[in-house]
């Protein structure tokens, strides 16, 4: 995924095609897997919904269930990415919370709540976005290192970043949970159970109360 930041240089124009090759091959995955469900097409039909071949689509993804997680991965890289561009100085989980916030303004949430929705129904799909998780797992462990120095313990820092994540899931599964699948959501209600969540590991599950509707709101940044 290219950089968000604006004194990013240019991709040349064989890495945008590349790009856009998988964003479209990820899209029609995702698109046939609305329709018809996961795990009820091949990756013949996803290539020849893409315009690509067969070759083609396996020069990206290993499997049908691949090109599906793309999104995950793309979204948490991201996020690190933002993650890694806010101040240092700024108490850690009001960056951990602003980079969320800043990512679903530019990625959205709505096509990763029907992916999770999706893989809470197929085991294949499930496995497929469990290793994306822990791949991510790993990147985001070594972002904290970067903000954090040598002085945090790898106890720490995989404790803190299990916890996020575990959170994020929690969040996403009370959403799919709560959400008809014809209710479309575009995105608001899965990003206000995250940031419910998020804010609650912050201060300590102090609160039993909070309600997911009023989140955001409820979600001050120090300093802000």
């Amino acid at each position: 995924m290219p950089s968000t930041t604006d004194s990013a240089e240019p991709l040349g124009r064989r890495e945008q095609n590349k790009i856009d090759t998988r964003r479209a091959i990820a899209d029609a995955a995702f698109e046939l897997a609305l329709s018809v469900g996961p795990g009820s097409f091949t990756v013949d039909q996803i290539a020849a919904r893409a315009g690509v071949s067969r070759r083609t689509f396996f020069n990206y993804f290993h499997s049908a269930d691949d090109a599906l997680t793309v999104r995950t991965d793309g979204f948490l890289e991201l996020a690190l990415d933002v993650f890694g561009r806010l101040p240092q100085d700024e108490p850690l989980f009001d960056s951990i919370v602003r980079a969320f916030i800043e990512t679903t303004r530019m990625e959205g949430l709505s096509q990763h709540g029907e992916l999770f929705r999706m893989a809470d129904r197929n085991p294949d799909l499930l496995r497929a976005q469990l290793h994306s998780w822990e791949r991510a797992e790993a990147r985001i462990v070594e972002g904290m290192r970067r903000r954090l120095g040598s002085a945090a313990s790898d106890l720490y820092l995989t404790s803190l970043v299990g916890s996020v994540l575990s959170c994020t899931k929690a969040a996403m599964r009370d959403w799919a949970a709560h959400t008809p699948d014809t209710a479309h959501d575009s995105g608001e209600q899965l990003e206000a159970r995250i940031l419910a969540s998020l804010t609650m590991l912050r201060d300590g599950f102090t609160d039993p109360t909070v309600d997911p509707s009023t989140a955001v709101a409820a979600v001050p940044l120090h300093g802000s």
